[in-house]
């Protein structure tokens, strides 16, 4: 049934049909027993179905499906950005929530450009960003997530990572000062300060 009616744009490793997880663990309709060593893409990082996470998801189900925020607020909205604002570093108070990180890198986007009138973007070589437009164009971290999409968008420069294990400098100071240098010799031979609107860095590269 998969293989025959849906779409092959994500990859899969294996054929299995998982039906239920517990911790670490997830169980094939086949009730075979897997660990899961992906933590479902660090979504799972409490384990599958945490008693906690579990009551919570119940508890808000059987209270509000969807607070549609064009609408008004929610309470649990309010609530996390009260959570939220004493972690933020001064200067930042203001907070857009949104269900994906290719999502929430699309409006970034967006949010730097409109906030600066600057139209490009430097992003590093090596990272993830998400596969829809925008986001993918940002992305590096391989040549499948943005094959046969061409043209991609425009206004984005792509500059070395200071990952010393893949070189060409293969000590980490040197490195991350070489790369400060591209970083230096891009604003200055492809995009302009007066043009960038924004450096998007994925601290640990993924994907």
């Amino acid at each position: 049934m998969g293989k025959s009616h849906l779409v092959r744009g994500v990859g899969r490793l294996s054929d299995v049909v998982m039906q239920r997880g517990r911790g670490s663990w997830v169980w094939t309709t086949e009730d075979r027993k897997l660990l899961d060593l992906t933590s479902g893409i660090a979504v799972t990082n409490l384990g599958h179905c945490h008693p906690r996470v579990v009551a919570a998801a119940q508890a808000q189900v059987a209270t509000l499906v969807h607070g549609q925020v064009n609408i008004g607020y929610h309470d649990r909205m309010l609530e996390l950005t009260d959570r939220i604002l004493p972690l933020l570093p001064r200067g930042l108070d203001s907070m857009f929530f949104s269900t994906t990180g290719s999502e929430a890198v699309e409006n970034a986007v967006k949010l730097a450009r409109h906030a600066t009138g600057k139209p490009n973007i430097i992003a590093f070589q090596g990272g993830y960003h998400g596969r829809t437009l925008g986001a993918g164009s940002l992305t590096t971290s391989k040549t499948i997530y943005r094959a046969g999409f061409a043209p991609m968008m425009s206004g984005v420069t792509i500059v070395p990572f200071p990952y010393s294990i893949h070189g060409p400098i293969y000590e980490e100071e040197r490195m991350g000062q070489w790369c400060l240098d591209q970083i230096r010799l891009a604003l200055k031979q492809q995009t302009a300060p007066s043009e960038t609107a924004a450096v998007l860095i994925e601290p640990v590269l993924v994907s």
